[in-house]
């Protein structure tokens, strides 16, 4: 299947690639508060980046969607990860990310779920989408809210206690930010 890459008025996504794992394991894995809501796994810092790549490959290469390491335009450092695959045990497409903890507060959480979920939709041709987080996340659901997505029920997924949360095709507001999918060459 082919991949795509995205850009957004301060982050370019494109699939990730083992050379990011090292950058994922130090800045987001290692990092107990980008952890702190993720579903706990004993694994390493770089297993557990390792695991993210498969997980994205496999996607990428099944469907036509998958994760993304989040490079930031200015600099080209990875900064996080995001994604469309599937949720556990479910044919639902969920939408998962993570930053780095030096760009949160910032907007970016908030502009790469809304590029993610505009490919979704534009590119990938998904009618829904969901999203899970603890209820503690409280950052992460205010920026589900924001973009559309609505709640739909308390749930467990990952063996955690979850709010559940989904967004429609017809319900998306795409705005005039900034964005653009492109295939990429394999």
């Amino acid at each position: 299947m082919a991949k795509y890459g995205l850009e957004t008025a301060r982050c370019r996504l494109r699939p990730p690639r083992p050379d990011d794992l090292d950058e994922w394991a130090s800045k987001l894995f290692a990092d107990p508060d980008v952890m702190r809501y993720m579903p706990k796994r004993v694994m390493t810092p770089r297993e557990n980046a390792e695991r993210a790549l498969r997980s994205s490959d496999q996607s990428w290469s099944t469907r036509n969607h998958g994760g993304w390491a989040i490079l930031d335009q200015s600099d080209g450092q990875i900064i996080g990860r995001c994604g469309l695959e599937y949720l556990e045990a479910t044919d639902e497409v969920e939408l998962g990310y993570g930053l780095a903890r030096a760009v949160w507060g910032k907007g970016i959480a908030t502009e790469v779920v809304r590029a993610c979920v505009r490919f979704g939709f534009e590119s990938a041709s998904l009618k829904t989408i969901v999203a899970v987080v603890v209820p503690e996340n409280i950052a992460s659901w205010r920026v589900l809210e924001h973009v559309g997505f609505v709640f739909e029920k308390t749930a467990v997924y990952y063996d955690l206690d979850v709010i559940y949360y989904s967004i429609i095709a017809e319900q998306f507001q795409y705005g005039d930010s900034f964005y653009r999918a492109r295939l990429l060459d394999e």
